[in-house]
């Protein structure tokens, strides 16, 4: 996984998902990446099977995504 297959709005990205922060779990582009690679997640990781990525969802899809996460369009 990188950084680039996270969901992302207004250049934040959602890592809620992989670990828990404080607040509503959107971080910027740097943060996330760092994040990633304290977790030592790669593209690679076998382990990450289970972690959903984001970027080819319909539009109804990425409209439900979102208010999962409690952005309200």
């Amino acid at each position: 996984m990188n950084v680039n297959e996270l969901m992302n709005m207004n250049d934040m990205y959602y890592v809620g998902n992989i670990i828990d922060v404080d607040g509503d779990g959107w971080v910027s582009k740097a943060e996330a990446q760092s994040i990633l690679d304290e977790l030592g997640i790669t593209d690679t990781d076998p382990d990450l099977k289970d972690i959903p990525t984001y970027g080819d969802e319909s539009p109804s899809e990425y409209k439900d995504m979102l208010a999962r996460v409690g952005v309200k369009i």
